[in-house]
């Protein structure tokens, strides 16, 4: 779906089905975060989407996991 340009309709199939208490689901939704941030830009506008709400996906991963503190370090660096 990333590739067709279907990015934001991906994240909500992925968002709406995860458990957060399957690692393996967890781990899946960062590797699809990761894939995306690493599309070009004009490839992300063009499908209105952005490396920021990548990077926020991951952020909000890792807060619903517990690890919020940690990225508001790495956020700061």
């Amino acid at each position: 779906m990333v590739d067709a340009g279907l990015i934001n309709e991906a994240e909500n199939v992925l968002l709406e089905s995860i458990d957060y208490t399957k690692k393996e689901e967890v781990l899946a939704a960062i590797l699809f975060y990761q894939y995306v941030s690493e599309k070009d830009n004009d490839f992300l506008v063009a499908h209105n989407y952005s490396k920021e709400e990548a990077l926020d996906g991951i952020k909000k991963l890792a807060e619903q996991q517990g690890y919020g503190q940690i990225t508001s370090l790495l956020m700061e660096t």
